[in-house]
């Protein structure tokens, strides 16, 4: 299933699109936390790996399953592989409250892609694996046994919410910092995102009898279904605008990406000197952190707010006029 509708498909002058890398067989699930509603499916199809360029330059770099589901990549995303066929992307809310979690998971191990996958998450975003996975030969006891997607992603529910804070706390230390105009995570934060990865242990997966808590939990549970879905309906919205501004970096977001991701961002574009300095280090963007992509959240969603004010004012003079 989508989580909204087909987005068009228009590419102004100037923007190119070069496909990285495409991995068959991909489901998507936003992934909650314990005592919530269980995982809901987002969509299902190729994981395709794109980066935009703007006249040479590359800008972004974005991920996307199916026609409808897209997200960013950047450096200080924590992106966890945490088994065969499964992966957690992680993009923190901007205003720092709740986190999207995003389950990958693959129909099939193809070990070629996914080393290839691994490979390229390693180099667009804070890439990390459970220590004991990372140790660990191919089909060894921590692999996990199989199960449906719904299943596997309920049975990570209980520690959803200690991950989540641990990465709660690393972002707000900072993730990183500008180096002659690139971005780079720092030592101390992609330690703690292993911190977090570390949590999600294979072996530590089944070990809650229940990832929904028992009768007790349950009664207490039927009480709260409102705010439940309440927070669920919150988070879908999330999953909407982010992938409709994804869309838009292909499209006609591209301006205000390069004015509100920091005074680096235009005199690169325009300058040889910029474009050429990019050039020699492969595979940077300018969106190349969590902070420049909700710095660009909030001027698509104040732009939004313009429009329909402009609108609402149109519509009143006509009115007062007729």
């Amino acid at each position: 299933m989508g989580c909204c509708g087909a987005m068009p498909s228009r590419t102004p002058r100037g923007i190119r699109e070069e496909m990285l890398l495409r991995v068959p067989g991909a489901s998507v699930h936003l992934v909650a936390v314990a005592g919530s509603e269980g995982p809901v499916e987002l969509a299902r199809g190729d994981l395709a790996v794109v980066r935009i360029a703007k006249d040479g330059v590359a800008v972004a770099t974005v991920a996307r399953v199916g026609r409808d589901l897209g997200w960013p990549l950047t450096r200080d995303e924590p992106v966890v592989r945490l088994d065969r066929l499964h992966y957690l992307f992680t993009l923190p809310d901007k205003d720092g409250g709740a986190f999207l979690n995003y389950g990958v998971s693959f129909a099939a191990p193809n070990d070629a892609l996914l080393a290839s996958l691994d490979a390229l998450l390693k180099s667009t975003a804070c890439f990390s694996t459970p220590s004991a996975l990372a140790s660990a030969p191919s089909g060894s006891s921590t692999s996990r046994p199989p199960m449906t997607t719904d299943g596997y992603w309920n049975d990570y529910a209980p520690r959803m919410e200690s991950y989540n804070g641990v990465l709660a706390k690393a972002i707000a230390a900072g993730t990183g910092q500008l180096v002659r105009g690139i971005f780079m995570c720092s030592d101390a934060y992609a330690s703690q995102v292993q911190r977090g990865a570390d949590l999600m242990r294979p072996q530590a997966a089944g070990g809650a009898s229940n990832p929904f808590g028992g009768a007790s939990v349950g009664a207490h549970r039927s009480g709260q279904v409102d705010a439940k879905r309440g927070g669920i309906n919150k988070s879908l919205k999330r999953v909407r605008k982010l992938s409709e501004m994804t869309e838009k970096m292909s499209q006609s977001l591209l301006d205000t990406v390069i004015s509100v991701t920091g005074s680096m961002a235009a005199p690169l574009l325009r300058s040889k000197q910029g474009k050429a300095f990019l050039a020699t280090v492969p595979g940077e963007v300018i969106l190349a952190s969590l902070d420049a992509i909700n710095k660009v959240m909030d001027a698509v969603e104040a732009a939004e707010r313009r429009s329909l004010a402009a609108t609402s004012n149109v519509v009143a003079g006509a009115v007062s006029r007729r």
